[in-house]
C-alpha cells in the first residue's frame, strides 16, 4: 500500500522546530509492508494544503496528515479537510466524549465554548489519542483514505501505533519478515565488488534487498513477504546459506535485528558475566549505551569517566611515567585503563577508551581520530589503536560504536 505523509506547521519551515515524525513514520510502514511514498512539508495555507492532498491522492490510497490540530486560529486541518471532502462541520458526540476522557485523565475540565475538539466534518470519525487531548480523525470515501494526527511526536507515534496501524494491517494476510546480516570491518564496496560480487543479484529473487552503511559496518536485509510461516522460513535459511557460502561470511557478527548493545547484555547474562568500562574520549557514551538497555543492571556494574590524567592515575592506576612517555592516547594507557578499571569495579571485562575527537588537540604522530581501545579479562588485557575521521560528535559515536564491538568480542571469547 502507498501512503503520503503530509506535515503541516509555518514553525517546521522557519526552522523553529524540526521534524521528528518522518522517520518513525517510514521504519513502521516499511516493517509492515508498507511504502511511505512521499512526505508534503507544507505551511498553514489552505491553498498548499489543497494541493498536498491533490498530489497525494493522485498517487497514494492513504494519506496521514500531522499538525494543525490545536485550538489556534493556524490549526486549519480539520477546517481544511472538511472543505476537501465538501463535509460540513457537527457536533459530534462521539469525538466529545472522547476529548472528555482526553481532559479528565489530564485532570482538566474541558470548555466547549474554548475548544473546538468536539467539532468534526460530517463523516469522519474521532481517533482515541492515547498521549494528548486533541482527537484525531479518519475518513474515507471508498476511494481516499486519510488520518489526521496532531504533530507532537508522542502523540502521532501513540496513535499511530494505537489507533491506524491496526486499521491499516486488518484485511492484510500477509506474514513480513526482514532478515538483516550486520557486518563490520568491511566497506560496502568491497563486500559487492570484492567479497560478494553476485550476492545482490543471488539475493534480490528472494525478496527486497537493501544495504545500509553504519559507522562501523554494513547491513545487508532482505525484506521477506509471504503468505505462511513455512514460505519465509525457508527463504530464510536459503538467504543465510547464500552468504555464509561467500568470503563475506568471516566479517559477521550477528544475524538479527538486535542491536550490538542488545547482544552484549542478553550474552553477558547468559554466561553470567559482568562488565564495566572507563571513557575518557567518550565521556560516558559507552555506559549510556549499555544502561538505555532494560536488564542491563544484571550485568553491567559502572564506569570511571576518566577525562583528566589525575583521575586516569588516581582512580585506575596509570602509571605517571606510561602517560608521560607515550601520552594518554596510545595502547599503552588504554591497556593500563582496562586492567585498572577491572580492578577497581571488581568486574569480569572492562572495555575502555581514549582519544582526540578533535577538532583541536590532534598532532602528526596523533591526529584527530586516533582512538586507543582497551579490553580486559582474567584471561588476557589487550589494546589496539584506531584511526577514524569525522567530527567530533560522528567520531565519539564511531570510538564508542569500536568499544562496544570489542565488548561483545571479549563476551563471546570469554
Amino acid at each position: 500500500m502507498n501512503i503520503d505523509l503530509i506535515i503541516v506547521g509555518n514553525e517546521l519551515l522557519n526552522g523553529k522546530i524540526e521534524d521528528r515524525n518522518t522517520h518513525y513514520l517510514a521504519c513502521e510502514l516499511y516493517n509492515q509492508g508498507h511504502k511511505l511514498r512521499k512526505v508534503h512539508i507544507i505551511g498553514d495555507d489552505e491553498k498548499l494544503y489543497f494541493e498536498a492532498l491533490d498530489a497525494a491522492f493522485s498517487h497514494s490510497e492513504v494519506v496521514i496528515t500531522t499538525g494543525g490540530l490545536g485550538p489556534t486560529q493556524d490549526d486549519l486541518t480539520k477546517d481544511i479537510l472538511g472543505k476537501y471532502f465538501k463535509c460540513t462541520s457537527e457536533c459530534s458526540e462521539e469525538a466529545l466524549e472522547m476529548t472528555l476522557s482526553h481532559f479528565k485523565r489530564g485532570n482538566r475540565e474541558y470548555d466547549q465554548d474554548k475548544f473546538p475538539y468536539h467539532y468534526l466534518p460530517r463523516g469522519f470519525k474521532a481517533i482515541f489519542n492515547p498521549a494528548g487531548y486533541a482527537p484525531g480523525l479518519h475518513f474515507t470515501d471508498g476511494r481516499k483514505t486519510v488520518f489526521a494526527t496532531p504533530g507532537v511526536p508522542t502523540e502521532f507515534q501513540a496513535m499511530l501505533k494505537e489507533e491506524i496501524f491496526p486499521k491499516l494491517s486488518k484485511n492484510s494476510n500477509e506474514i513480513i519478515k526482514h532478515i538483516i546480516v550486520k557486518t563490520w570491518k568491511v566497506p560496502e564496496s568491497k563486500i559487492f565488488f570484492e567479497l560478494a560480487p553476485k550476492l545482490w543479484d543471488e539475493l534480490s529473487p528472494l525478496g527486497e534487498v537493501s544495504s545500509l552503511p553504519h559507522l562501523v559496518g554494513v547491513d545487508i536485509g532482505v525484506k521477506l513477504i509471504e503468505s505462511s510461516q513455512a514460505q519465509i522460513s525457508k527463504k530464510e535459511e536459503k538467504i543465510i546459506e547464500l552468504i555464509k557460502a561467500t568470503p563475506l561470511k568471516d566479517y559477521i557478527w550477528h544475524i538479527g535485528t538486535e542491536t550490538m548493545e542488545e547482544l552484549i547484555i542478553r550474552e553477558a547474562s547468559e554466561k553470567n558475566l559482568t562488565i564495566g568500562c572507563a571513557e575518557s574520549c567518550t565521556g560516558g557514551l559507552v555506559a549510556s549505551k549499555l544502561t538505555d538497555i532494560s536488564g542491563s543492571s544484571a550485568v553491567f556494574w559502572g564506569s570511571v569517566v576518566s577525562y583528566a590524567n589525575e583521575v586516569k592515575m588516581k582512580s585506575l592506576g596509570v602509571g605517571e611515567e606510561t602517560l608521560k612517555n607515550y601520552g594518554a592516547v596510545s595502547e599503552q594507557t588504554a591497556l593500563e585503563m582496562a586492567i585498572g578499571a577491572r580492578e577497581h569495579l571488581g568486574v569480569d571485562i572492562t572495555v575502555t577508551t581514549t582519544g582526540i575527537a578533535g577538532p583541536g588537540g590532534g598532532s602528526k604522530e596523533k591526529p584527530v581520530g586516533t582512538v586507543g581501545i582497551g579490553i580486559s579479562t582474567s584471561k588476557e588485557s589487550k589494546s589496539k589503536i584506531y584511526h577514524f575521521s569525522g567530527t567530533r560528535k560522528s567520531l565519539k559515536e564511531r570510538f564508542a560504536r569500536v568499544a562496544l564491538m570489542k565488548l561483545l568480542e571479549a563476551i563471546r571469547e570469554a
